[in-house]
């Protein structure tokens, strides 16, 4: 037997995403009787996360009008959004699908009256998995697709997903392929499990992707069929680890009594992942880990 004593190594904490704030990126502008474009005052997002807008001030001057951001994505694409419409005459908060690392100019087109206001903010994150957070359904052709636009990025480092529907019937057992970058931004692939035939369901990744560039999806057996694209709950943990060192996982601040699934891999970034106990629920994350030499 070999005694290998190692120095000492502090104990990283590794935080994912924070908590929502409706002000976050622009405090509350009054409404002017025309659209208005801004550049300039954003404070943030502090993280990559969804935007939001909400609608305040005099509630009968509340318009159902549609506030359109711009900014980058994570892995710096321009991207372009126009949220929800508020409601007329109610004071509330509208969230996008989107996930902005910056924003660079927001337009807001002119409510019912100049009492009411308009903020822009940030969703909480992580977000909880979701079957099309990265895209929406697309339906088989009869052919392979290679889908490159309308991708939403995920909020942190995270494993993807891919959900069949549509007619059951129609369903192949066809094996998705993801493109992207891991937190590296090193170009990384995943091919996903394959779907089961004649079956509705969702298959998951384990590699934690930080951008999605590319979408493969093979035919399925028939045009009913459709394929959507999502991501999971595995965290990816942004370091190379030769065994499980995490020692504490929090949601919220809130410790979790039972260790999160964790799966390491020494040689490639995107295979080391931590699947919390708990649910996420766009609240911040926090790992305490112990860095590992190989």
């Amino acid at each position: 037997m070999a005694l290998i004593i190692e120095a000492a190594r502090r104990i990283l904490t590794i935080v994912f995403g924070g908590a929502a704030s409706t002000t976050g990126v622009l405090s509350a502008v009054t409404d002017t009787g025309t659209s208005q474009t801004i550049t300039v005052g954003f404070k943030g997002p502090a993280f990559p996360s969804r935007i939001t807008a909400t609608a305040g001030g005099t509630s009968g001057d509340i318009k159902a009008i549609t506030v359109s951001v711009t900014g980058t994505a994570p892995g710096g694409a321009v991207i372009t959004e126009t949220l929800p419409a508020f409601t007329v005459d109610t004071p509330g908060t509208v969230t996008g699908s989107y996930v902005f690392e910056t924003v660079t100019s927001v337009t807001i087109p002119a409510h019912d009256g100049t009492g009411a206001t308009t903020s822009i903010g940030y969703a909480g994150s992580p977000k909880v998995a979701t079957t099309t957070g990265i895209h929406a359904a697309v339906t088989d052709t009869g052919v392979q697709q290679v889908v490159t636009t309308a991708i939403m990025q995920p909020d942190v480092p995270r494993n993807i997903t891919a959900t069949a529907g549509g007619t059951a019937g129609d369903i192949k057992a066809i094996q998705v392929v993801i493109a992207g970058t891991n937190a590296e931004d090193v170009a990384i692939s995943e091919t996903l499990p394959a779907f089961t035939v004649d079956t509705a369901g969702t298959v998951q990744g384990s590699k934690a992707f930080k951008t999605v560039t590319s979408i493969t999806i093979p035919a399925h057996d028939n045009t009913g069929a459709t394929t959507a694209i999502g991501f999971g709950e595995k965290l990816g943990i942004g370091l190379r680890l030769a065994r499980n060192t995490v020692k504490g996982a929090y949601l919220a601040e809130t410790v979790e009594g039972t260790a999160p699934t964790v799966v390491v891999d020494a040689t490639n970034l995107e295979g080391n992942t931590a699947d919390l106990n708990s649910a996420l629920n766009s609240t911040q994350v926090k790992l305490e880990v112990i860095p590992t030499s190989n």
